[in-house]
């Protein structure tokens, strides 16, 4: 267990917005057992709320996953003995760019075009337990309607896994996207002719962005710079957890391949970096490394992410 992990586990107050899974445990497979475990396992660590958070599937796939993990969602009570409370699904995707998939499944991916595909997948993601929130590109045909049609059910809308340009962004923003996912990863870079999302997310006061301060996703120096543009109570802590998370190094099958746990990095068959194994215990502790107090590291664990989901 961390030194994150000893001081938060007596009040756990941490909320993970991001997270697919830990302690063998996958958020799409996993059965209510399992998700008892894992909850159990977040409490341990000091997380009191967390979204689980799915992967783009085919369609009727997630409508069997999403099915599974409602029906455990509405057996849940707060101070029910069961470890951190589930909050609300999360969506990373499948309204994403391809060309900055990461570790997603393109073939799954879908855009605003297509009205059968999207009636589809709202039809599966209406009457959820908690919030919904989705991460999303905008820049995808339709992506703006897209925008538009989770706002107004009431989503919280999250930009990332994304090339969008500064105009895409700013029309995203004024549709209700407020929020951008693991901010620097999956995004077009920064470029001194077009600061594309990485550039506009520093500079827009109106947006908040999440970060996984793992070691990995993100340098040190990179991590200076979020903080130093956005300050704190604008940068919320995520794990982006994968199943992996709290095991050994070695190789684990989940989401349809192999993904290679090395030195504390989960990659997939491509190299590319799949979700994180550090918990948001973890990431708070990682903190003190770029001179971000402990009181300040816990805000982003907590107070941070809370306000993010309730905006």
């Amino acid at each position: 267990m961390s030194e994150g992990a000893k001081s938060s586990s007596s009040s756990p107050s941490f909320v993970d917005l991001h997270i697919h899974g830990a302690f063998g445990v996958d958020v799409l497979t996993a059965s209510p057992a399992g998700l008892d475990a894992l909850a159990m396992g977040l409490f341990a660590r000091g997380v009191s709320g967390f979204l689980p958070t799915l992967v783009p599937q085919p369609l009727d796939e997630m409508a069997t996953t999403v099915s599974r993990l409602s029906a455990w969602m509405g057996s849940r009570r707060p101070g029910d003995g069961r470890g951190a409370l589930p909050m609300g699904i999360h969506f990373e995707g499948p309204f994403v760019s391809a060309a900055r998939c990461g570790a997603l499944r393109r073939e799954d991916f879908l855009d605003g075009t297509d009205s059968r595909a999207m009636g589809g997948f709202f039809e599966i993601a209406s009457g959820l337990p908690g919030r919904g929130m989705t991460t999303l590109a905008p820049e995808i045909p339709g992506g703006i309607a897209v925008v538009r049609e989770f706002v107004k059910r009431g989503f919280v809308v999250s930009i990332g896994h994304t090339e969008a340009d500064v105009a895409a962004l700013d029309a995203a923003l004024a549709a209700g996207a407020r929020h951008m996912t693991h901010f620097g990863n999956a995004m077009k870079p920064l470029h001194h002719r077009g600061v594309g999302p990485v550039g506009w997310g520093l500079i827009t006061d109106g947006v908040t962005v999440d970060v996984i301060a793992d070691g990995h996703h993100l340098s040190k120096e990179m991590l200076r710079l979020v903080l130093k543009a956005k300050g704190a109570s604008r940068v919320a802590l995520i794990s982006d957890a994968m199943p992996a998370a709290g095991l050994a190094d070695g190789d684990y099958s989940f989401w349809g391949g192999t993904l290679t746990v090395k030195d504390g990095a989960a990659r997939n068959a491509s190299g590319a970096l799949a979700g994180s194994t550090a918990l948001l215990d973890d990431c708070v502790a990682r903190l003190a490394s770029v001179g971000v107090t402990e009181e300040a590291a816990h805000r982003m664990a907590s107070d941070v992410p809370r306000a993010v989901f309730a905006g």
